[in-house]
């Protein structure tokens, strides 16, 4: 009968334990930069627990931060930035150029819902969203159209389905610029319903609510969905998410068609 000694014992417990490390290796890094507002403070915890499960199950390193001095440092082993309800108002020039840089050597960029929703127009940021939020209607249930099934955001979701939302109103869209994954039917809510007497417009026939694209030698994503604190417990909702950051990291060139 054979007894290992003590050298190759150690040498077993070694060899396993690098084979396990060796397993457990991020794919990529995630920075999830968040805001606290005045509409979105239930939400935000919701998320950023929901941030760290998905990098669990998808085996991402996450880190999370409120301090916009975080994009000036150097953020080249990112493989993606998350703005989540954070828009641009409040970046200095340095934090704004940080980001910029960042993208500029083939960074991702994924922005969800309020990030769009900025009072002070920086041209840079709102192209790097591909569009800037208006106004929307009170939450509704409307019907979505999944007009890209083969992007990565949209593989799991079928052709339409319900879903209950702000439908944000955008002007300053990147049309020409951007591939629309998602898009709302306003025939299936009242887009005129705002929060005083004043009817709202709808943006007509072909409303989008989620988009991707190349910009300024990186790539971004953004999805409009995301209000309530409900959404970030949808397993559907956080594999939309991940598909976008999926692409962002390393999907393929714009230009190929999904």
């Amino acid at each position: 009968m054979y007894y290992p000694n003590k050298k190759n014992i150690f040498s077993i417990i070694f060899l396993m334990a690098f084979i396990n490390g060796a397993w457990a290796q991020d794919q990529f890094k995630v920075l999830l930069y968040t805001r606290q507002d005045a509409w979105h403070y239930e939400s935000i915890p919701v998320a950023i627990e929901a941030f760290r499960k998905m990098s669990k199950q998808h085996q991402f390193d996450f880190s999370w931060t409120q301090n916009a001095d975080d994009l000036t440092q150097d953020l080249s082993s990112y493989g993606a930035v998350v703005f989540l309800n954070a828009n641009a108002d409040s970046l200095t020039k340095e934090q704004l150029a940080g980001l910029k840089t960042y993208m500029n050597a083939g960074g991702g960029f994924v922005g969800i819902h309020a990030c769009s929703n900025g009072d002070i127009r920086k041209p840079w940021f709102d192209k790097l969203i591909g569009g800037v939020f208006k106004d929307h209607p009170k939450l509704q249930t409307g019907i979505v159209h999944n007009v890209a099934p083969l992007f990565p955001s949209n593989l799991h979701l079928p052709e339409q389905f319900l879903w209950s939302d702000e439908w944000y109103n955008f002007t300053h869209l990147q049309s020409q610029a951007f591939r629309v994954v998602l898009t709302v039917d306003e025939s299936s809510y009242n887009t005129t319903l705002g929060y005083d007497e004043t009817p709202l417009m709808g943006m007509g026939k072909v409303h989008p609510v989620a988009w991707y694209q190349e910009y300024d030698g990186g790539r971004s994503f953004y999805t409009s969905l995301g209000h309530k604190p409900e959404v970030f417990l949808s397993q559907m909702f956080l594999e939309h998410i991940y598909g976008g950051l999926y692409w962002v990291v390393n999907g393929k060139e714009a230009n190929n068609e999904y």
